[in-house]
């Protein structure tokens, strides 16, 4: 589906000799670069580690349109993104990078490069990377980092609008929580704070699955400190910091700051 972005060889338009002499006297040929001729890309190294992981069958089925070099290649490409991503975001994204120009047809690919590129705060990248993913394979699961991507353009009400999309109601659980918290973000950029504390009120934000309860709380105690409610918002960054047990959040910090 894809080909290899390896650059072809590189020739120059030197016209074949008439075996005459011309009296004219040439210059050496200038190295130009063919017309419709893609530049070199410079790839990132994979580490020797990701070269002795097994790669995931269903990886590679998703990139069997692929050559298998090609395909080979840019699953490494794509382990080495998982690898980097939590405490090297950049570098996972010059991956996501490689992989996209490698597959740029394969939903999937797209899909990683756009997350990686959010976590390395490339919101332009990861909204392209992610829209082409939703238009190949129509799968709407990224769409809260999409929004989120347009907040981080400073563009929330382009937030607002994704938020009102009906492919919103095909979301997971735990992906429309996560959508909740972006559009209360949204809703603050506006300086709307009290819409911001409003939009979060729902009933998952008493529940206490371990998918959202930590981060849907914690956004909630934020959206009360922003608008100036210190002692309700103290009580939320406890029940907050009471169900993080992988601490994601600091919900603790924040709740000893508000007893100064």
């Amino acid at each position: 589906m894809e080909r290899s972005r390896n650059p072809r060889d590189r020739r120059s338009a030197s016209g074949k000799p008439s075996g005459k002499p011309s009296g004219k006297k040439f210059s050496p040929p200038r190295k130009t670069q063919p017309k419709n001729e893609e530049p070199r890309r410079t790839e990132p190294e994979i580490p020797q580690e990701i070269y002795r992981e097994e790669i995931d069958k269903q990886l590679l089925h998703e990139l069997s349109s692929l050559a298998s070099d090609n395909a080979e290649q840019t699953a490494r490409h794509l382990l080495a993104l998982v690898h980097f991503l939590p405490e090297d975001p950049v570098r996972a994204h010059e991956h996501g990078i490689a992989a996209s120009a490698r597959a740029g047809r394969v939903g999937r690919v797209r899909e990683l490069a756009g997350i990686a590129a959010y976590h390395a705060r490339k919101f332009d990248v990861a909204l392209r990377e992610l829209k082409t993913a939703f238009r190949i394979t129509g799968d709407p699961s990224f769409w809260p980092i999409m929004a989120d991507s347009q907040r981080g353009l400073g563009e929330p009400l382009k937030a607002l609008e994704l938020g009102r999309a009906p492919e919103v109601a095909k979301l997971e659980k735990d992906e429309q929580v996560e959508l909740r918290i972006v559009m209360a973000g949204a809703r603050r950029d506006l300086k709307e704070f009290d819409a911001a504390i409003t939009s979060l009120k729902c009933k998952e934000l008493t529940e206490d699955n371990p998918l959202w309860a930590a981060r849907l709380r914690y956004a909630y105690a934020d959206a009360l400190a922003a608008a100036g409610h210190s002692a309700l918002a103290r009580e939320w960054f406890s029940k907050a910091a009471s169900v993080d047990i992988n601490q994601e959040t600091d919900a603790r910090e924040r709740e000893r700051a508000l007893e100064k």
